[in-house]
């Protein structure tokens, strides 16, 4: 992997309370343990300062730690980085949008369960229809393939013999984003969103 690469991998960031509150670059990370306003947190809670964790790369050289080297310097990349002075909350609501639906239901019709890898094959449906008083809120959209809606059409589920893989809700902020990345980093990031409570099965 090239050192642009690396830069561009992602850290989960957590604030002075340890919860989780966004996720951020090796890059931005890394400028934000040089000017000293976070320090590296690993799975054992364990904080480094820059200076620590530069030491601590040290034996990580030769290893299999994905390591980015200057001529001066080589620091192993972190995988979260923790803020002692940031109190703000983490995100709560996810702003409801196609995509983040999407990411919600897994890019699975949630009538039939088929996986939706054409883009042409995804239609939004309204459980109860917008005709009859239905909402365009998290509560009352589920992803559907065209046959499915062709078969609703502008009836309920239970009018059209359809039945949902699960009730359709809000999703946690947390829950989308992790499934943008490879499962390593939601392993690794799993010990810190675990302890703050919010993590789902």
């Amino acid at each position: 992997m090239s050192k642009y690469n690396l830069l561009q991998e992602k850290v989960l960031v957590l604030n002075k309370y340890y919860q989780a509150i966004q996720i951020t670059t090796v890059q931005k990370a890394i400028c934000h343990l040089v000017k000293g306003t976070a320090k590296v947190i690993t799975t054992d809670w364990t904080t480094h300062s820059f200076e620590e964790w530069i030491k601590i790369s040290k034996f990580y050289e030769n290893g299999n730690g994905k390591m980015i080297k200057s001529p001066s310097v080589a620091i192993l990349v972190p995988d979260a980085i923790y803020l002692p002075y940031y109190e703000s909350l983490p995100k709560t609501e996810v702003v409801f949008s196609r995509q983040n639906l999407l990411l919600r239901d897994k890019f699975r019709c949630q009538y039939c369960g088929k996986l939706l890898k054409n883009p042409k094959d995804r239609t939004i449906d309204h459980v109860i229809p917008k005709s009859r008083g239905g909402k365009t809120v998290w509560t009352n959209v589920v992803l559907c393939c065209k046959k499915c809606n062709l078969k609703k059409g502008n009836r309920t589920p239970e009018e059209a013999g359809l039945k949902l893989l699960k009730p359709p809700k809000e999703p946690k902020w947390h829950s989308l984003i992790l499934e943008e990345f490879p499962k390593h980093k939601k392993e690794t990031w799993k010990v810190f969103l675990n302890f703050a409570g919010i993590l789902e099965d």
